[in-house]
């Protein structure tokens, strides 16, 4: 029996120089497929929008791939929302993951307004 029926993960960090957003893309994978909830979501804001980027290069900074980590999410059926304003603040239109749905904010709202547990990273 699931922990919870849903939880939203907010990514806020960029994808690398910390290990933020790559701890809060495993532990979104990891409620996933341990079944602790029944539907897991993550949503990239603020600087966590880069990790939506498409040309990202982690091995050149011999960093982990969250590009992997959202594919896998992804695999398991998970909702990835990149807000798309902050992307574009910080830098402008850029190619995007295709595999990642661009949002509003007040899309987010609305996607917030359905899960029964929230966390940010």
């Amino acid at each position: 029996m699931p922990l919870a029926e849903s939880i939203a993960v907010l990514i806020s960090k960029p994808p690398y120089g910390t290990e933020e957003a790559f701890a809060g893309l495993r532990l979104a994978l990891a409620m996933l497929a341990s079944g602790t909830v029944g539907k897991t979501t993550v949503i990239l804001i603020g600087d966590g929008t880069l990790n939506a980027v498409a040309s990202q290069e982690p091995r050149a900074i011999a960093m982990p791939s969250n590009i992997e980590a959202i594919g896998d999410l992804i695999d398991f059926e998970a909702e990835v929302y990149c807000v798309d304003e902050d992307l574009t603040e910080r830098v402008g239109k850029v190619k995007t993951l295709e595999i990642v749905k661009m949002i509003s904010w007040e899309e987010v709202r609305s996607v917030l307004a359905k899960h029964e547990l929230i966390t940010t990273f």
